[in-house]
């Protein structure tokens, strides 16, 4: 597993992250994302979720339940 969120992301998704995907894998979970559609919203929350289950965040929820 890679050691640092980017290049976790970029072997997950297959590409590099934008900075607020960089930030939602690395900063606590903000109250709400509010990110144009086409930018990686979907990608963004999934990946980092599991990065931050994969590393023993205390703050993040076990489950992940989202709606498309």
């Amino acid at each position: 597993m890679p050691d640092n969120y980017a290049d976790f992301f970029a072997r997950v998704t297959g590409n590099a992250p934008y900075p607020y995907q960089q930030r939602l894998g690395t900063a606590p979970w903000p109250e709400v994302l509010d990110i144009p559609t086409g930018l990686g919203k979907t990608a963004a929350v999934v990946v980092a979720w599991l990065w931050k289950r994969l590393n023993s965040d205390a703050e993040t929820p076990r489950r992940l339940v989202y709606c498309l």
